[in-house]
């Protein structure tokens, strides 16, 4: 006999294996069901029905970390009613249901050095089987100051009766969900008692068991285990735990944490971001792990210069816009020239062109390039004024021809008609923005401060004539009615972004002013991270990202989303005064400028979303928070914006 086609495998796998055809790893074969399926009379001339099975039907394997083992056969055996069992190994068509774990050919199965559980699958006349495979990952690390003897160490020793004396995981966070290409992590805990040396155990059911011994407080996977890690068990927790063992041979075993890599990973993208502690922009990429100087060839960006922080970058990577000289927002914009692979200057900041937050249309290679940013009056701080929109060229500055102010003008008078900090939608059909009562509430610096701030959307169409219509304004969030409300602790929602595939909204929520209300007042420090699903205006505050508590406990703002969408989650980067482990904490905080009420310096963070949850769901969707690889610790980084790389960072 011979086998059937490829296609012939896959009708039968999605009729047979799912329904007639019972797994060969039980006591019941695999049964023949021609095109018709298991139940339909075939006739008194069809063929007798086959059976199929794999030997052997289970195979469990444990692998040490070098992940090298000998090819593992198995043999395939079709029966007919009435007719002797048959080994028709090499007429099969075989494959492994995970072909990250192994390759199947003829039979022999040869894995690839990871951990996991899959199936290895047999097809034949239209049958299929099935045999399970198991891989268990399993081995020793030692790094500098230990051997094999601290293993044996902490095998003889005793167990300390005393809990308080056991160390205690302080990153990464329990319950993380970290991308499939991330780097390597740093994993850090207290010393618990006197311990001075320590295993770090990395543990799932039946997929790893492996132990690394080192004698830090902190210990960063080595890439060749972290990379064994993260293949084997792909969106499945694993626990994480260490140990600790002092001079007096008693061993102190902390708590596990869980932590989950996904099998979704994060597209080449890069984070443009403000470094306010040198006065300069960086661009980090994440999973290079790099933090390089933004290439540029404006003499208003080298390293040092004033506050340029409230800068944005189109969704291509390739326009870059910024505020130059903190609150007098003298309006620069660049664009990436690709012969001298930098960012060449447009739009030289001056005092006559003042302008902050600019969102570009993501549709310019179709319509036509514009820009739309935030424009304050020139006014004193803490006296009357406005703020506005305007769409302009980004190569010339000229206006372009839309109808801003008379929709900005439909807003209900109770939200207010000062609006800032636009974000223009992926798709270039609608644009988002703060809005606020400027006549009810002063604010200390226009362009830039806000209070009872909400949410507005707005679609845009580009018009035959090239010019953009604005459609009427729609109030996603809105804040408080300004009458009765304290503007000192008042919802305020500000910054919004908008996720890649248009759905969602995130934006930063803070009590009161943000984020100063006079010039000697200290810095608003409750901002957290909230997102509002467009399709129903459900707001969920992300929480689960804080380690003690609500997030806004860690003054975190500037949410963006990462340019791609995975099947599952869905990554959104933010600013926070958060701690890294115990390398940065307020009590432990570097000299990088910390400004009116900051307790430690502001580093970049990432949360996964479930996509299902966000869509749908009314709790939040957030996971806990890791820290970007790459940042420099004595560093403060603010204002991060997510978006497709075009730059190669240097090696």
């Amino acid at each position: 006999m011979r086998p059937r086609p490829r296609h012939a495998f896959f009708f039968a796998l999605g009729l047979a294996v799912l329904g007639a055809v019972a797994s060969a790893c039980s006591d019941t074969q695999g049964t023949g069901t021609g095109p018709g399926g298991a139940n339909e009379d075939a006739g008194a001339d069809a063929p007798a029905a086959v059976t199929l099975r794999i030997d052997p039907p289970e195979t469990t394997l444990t692998l040490d970390l070098s992940g090298t083992a000998p090819a593992l056969p198995h043999r395939a055996y079709a029966k007919r009613e009435g007719e002797d069992e048959v080994d028709v190994t090499s007429e099969v068509e075989w494959f492994v249901g995970n072909p990250a774990l192994a390759d199947v050919v003829g039979g022999n199965v040869s894995v690839k050095g990871l951990g996991g559980k899959s199936k290895v699958f047999a097809t034949y006349d239209g049958v299929t089987a099935e045999a399970s495979l198991t891989l268990t990952l399993r081995g020793d690390v030692f790094l500098p100051g230990t051997d094999a003897s601290t293993k044996a160490s902490f095998d003889a020793a005793t167990a300390d009766p005393d809990p308080a004396n056991a160390p205690a995981l302080e990153y990464p966070e329990d319950g993380v969900v970290l991308p499939a290409n991330l780097p390597p992590i740093e994993a850090q805990w207290t010393p618990g008692g006197d311990s001075n040396v320590y295993r770090l155990r990395v543990t799932s059911p039946d997929i790893l068991d492996i132990t690394l011994f080192t004698t830090g407080r902190e210990l960063a996977f080595p890439a060749d285990v972290w990379t064994k890690v993260a293949q084997s068990s792909p969106d499945v927790a694993v626990s994480l735990s260490v140990d600790g063992l002092g001079p007096n041979a008693m061993v102190r075993a902390g708590s596990p944490r869980s932590l989950t890599v996904a099998s979704d990973g994060i597209d080449e993208s890069a984070i443009y971001v403000w470094q306010s502690s040198t006065g300069s922009f960086r661009v980090l990429d994440i999973i290079k792990g790099t933090d390089v100087p933004l290439p540029t060839n404006s003499p208003a960006l080298s390293s040092g210069q004033p506050c340029s922080g409230c800068h944005r970058i189109s969704r291509d990577g390739k326009r870059f816009a910024y505020s130059f000289d903190g609150g007098n927002f003298n309006f620069g914009a660049l664009a990436y020239d690709n012969a001298q692979k930098l960012y060449a200057s447009t739009i030289s900041p001056s005092p006559a062109v003042r302008g902050t937050y600019a969102a570009f249309n993501p549709l310019e290679d179709n319509t036509r390039p514009a820009m739309i940013y935030t424009s304050p009056d020139n006014v004193p701080q803490n006296t009357p004024g406005t703020v506005r929109l305007l769409l302009v060229d980004p190569d010339t500055n000229q206006p372009i021809a839309n109808n801003l102010v008379e929709a900005i003008g439909e807003l209900p008078t109770a939200v207010g008609h000062a609006t800032l900090m636009p974000d223009w939608s992926p798709g270039g059909d609608f644009v988002v923005f703060t809005a606020y009562d400027n006549n009810s509430n002063y604010v200390r610096l226009l362009g830039d401060d806000t209070v009872l701030g909400s949410i507005v959307e707005m679609s845009v169409k580009y018009m035959a004539d090239g010019s953009f219509q604005f459609g009427t304004p729609k109030v996603l969030v809105a804040a408080p009615p300004a009458a009765g409300t304290n503007p000192d602790t008042g919802e305020n929602n500000v910054l919004p972004s908008i996720s890649p595939d248009g759905t969602a909204i995130s934006f930063t929520r803070a009590d009161g002013w943000w984020s100063i209300k006079t010039q000697q007042s200290l810095i608003n420090l409750s901002g957290r991270i909230a997102v509002v699903r467009r399709s129903d205006g459900t707001v969920l505050e992300l929480g689960r990202g804080a380690p003690n508590g609500p997030e806004k406990v860690w003054s975190s703002t500037w949410s963006q989303w990462a340019p791609s969408v995975g099947k599952k989650w869905v990554w959104l980067a933010y600013a926070s005064e958060r701690p890294y482990g115990h390398r940065l904490t307020p009590q432990n905080t570097p000299a990088c400028g910390l400004v009116q009420g900051q307790r430690q310096c502001k580093q970049l963070w990432i949360t996964a979303l479930d996509r299902e949850k966000l869509a749908a769901g009314t709790q939040d969707p957030s996971q806990p928070a890791f820290w970007i690889p790459g940042q420099s610790i004595t560093a403060q980084y603010v204002s991060p914006q997510w978006t497709v790389a075009v730059i190669d960072a240097p090696k």
